[in-house]
Formats: structure tokens, sequence, C-alpha cells
């Protein structure tokens, strides 16, 4: 009998010592900075993010980052935009360092971007070269919850991120379908520019264009440089010369640098 109610506090300390140790492991919050590329003289601007921060668990943090002089240049630290844009912060770049505080008096919770970090690539850096953008340290509140800090590593390439097919980039041209399809007497059409999320970019030529189902141009809806973004252009079912069309399929074709998307629409009079 003794052996049996022994076994069963043994039993019983494990599993709250293994409930407990799941308890602080998901209390642990990943922090990361994004790997990229970028070409001699751009501009960088990276996010620091974080994932799954417990509900009134974090007001205040104390980041340190590392970086390399030799290939970047640490110019600001934005908080615009960002979890913590209602929080007190500071922050200062001294060598290879840039250090930042934050606090506030509301606490945040979820994912989502903490800081964003403005580099700009030396123009003397050369292809091949990288800079791993490291957390020197990393640390909210007191100590908890605990922060799992992921470094970035920035590589320098030949040409800009956003020229080069062969890069990991985010998908970031697309052309949405119209709406309402089919429409009359008029449709929207959704857009959105070509452009990685980290170069600050140019604006870039752009243009919308309608033609009829014989290939011939319609009507120009846009025609112009545009910086990356996400855009709506509307169509009044109307050529260049302000004439209606008549009743039919349509075709809408985005441009984009050297990048180009077509899709189909329905006019119905």
């Amino acid at each position: 009998m003794m052996k049996k109610k022994l076994l069963k506090v043994i039993l019983w300390n494990f599993l709250s010592l293994l409930l407990f140790s799941g308890l602080a492991f998901a209390s642990t919050v990943p922090v990361s900075i994004p790997d990229t590329s970028a070409a001699p003289g751009d501009i960088i601007r990276l996010p620091i993010l974080v994932q799954n921060i417990p509900p009134d668990t974090v007001w205040s943090a104390d980041i340190t980052l590392g970086f390399n002089p030799a290939v970047v240049q640490a110019e600001s630290v934005t908080f615009s935009g960002t979890l913590v844009s209602s929080w007190a912060n500071a922050y200062n770049i001294v060598g290879d360092s840039i250090n930042i505080a934050l606090a506030g008096s509301q606490t945040i919770n979820g994912s989502g971007t903490l800081v964003y970090i403005r580099f700009k690539v030396l123009s003397s850096a050369l292809p091949g070269d990288s800079s791993v953008i490291r957390f020197k340290k990393m640390i909210f509140n007191d100590g908890e919850p605990l922060a799992s800090a992921k470094d970035g590593v920035l590589r320098i390439t030949p040409t800009s991120v956003h020229e080069n097919e062969n890069l990991n980039l985010p998908k970031d041209f697309n052309l949405g379908q119209n709406y309402p399809n089919p429409f009359n007497p008029t449709t929207i059409i959704p857009f959105r520019v070509n452009g990685s999320q980290f170069i600050v970019h140019s604006p870039i030529p752009t243009s919308l264009v309608i033609y009829n189902v014989l290939g011939q141009k319609v009507n120009t809806l846009v025609n112009e440089s545009l910086k990356p973004g996400t855009y709506e252009a509307t169509w009044d079912g109307k050529n260049d010369a302000g004439e209606k069309v008549p009743s039919g399929v349509y075709f809408y074709r985005l441009t984009s640098g050297n990048i180009s998307e077509t899709r189909k629409m329905v006019l119905m009079r």
C-alpha cells in the first residue's frame, strides 16, 4: 500500500514537472531578424520580429545589436507602425553596436514588428561580403518571458535584391481580378507594384492598359512611376477618347519594370 502511494506521489511530481516545464517553454518568445540581400549603396530597412507574446507579460525591452561596420552603416531606428509605437523609446549607435530601450504603460502581445533598423550598405562593400546582424542582448522586462533570439544575415550581391530573380524574395508583384466581374458601368482593378520588403526603392515605371479581343489598345488607366505598394484603378468602360465601348470580353495588362501580367474581364451593357 505504501509503495502504491509512493509511486503515485512520484508520478504526480513527474507530471507536474512536465507541466510546468511545458508552461515555461511556452512562455519563451521567438525574436528574429530576417535574412536578406542587397547591393553596394542600397538602403535596407530591417525589422526585428517577435512571435506569440503572451497577453499581459511584456512592458519593456532592452536590445543591443551588433553588425559589421566594414559592410554596413547603421543610420537610424524607427518605431512607427510597430507593436511598440506608443511606448517611450531611445536608441544610440556607437561603433558596431545599436542600443535600444523600450518601455510602456500598456503591455504588448501577439506577433509583429518591434522596431525597424535602417542600414546603408557601404559602396566599398563587395559581392560576397556579408554582415551578421546579431543580438548581443535581447531582454524583456527583467528577464521574463525569456527571448529566443535568432540573428539575421545580410549578404552583398552584385545587384539589388529586388532585381535578382534567383534570390528568395517576397512575391510582391500581383495583378488582382477586377471586381465586380462581369460589370456595368464601372469596375475596380487592384494591383501591387513589385519590390522587396527591405529595400527602400525609387518609383518603378508602371502601366495598366485595357485591350479588346483583337489585341487593340482601348484605354490606358495607369502610365507613371509608382513606389512599391498596393493600388487600385477604376475603368468606366470607355476608350481613350471617352467613348463607351460595347459589351464583350476585354483584357487588362499590368507592366511594372520588366514584369507583366494579364487578366480577363467581361463588360455587359
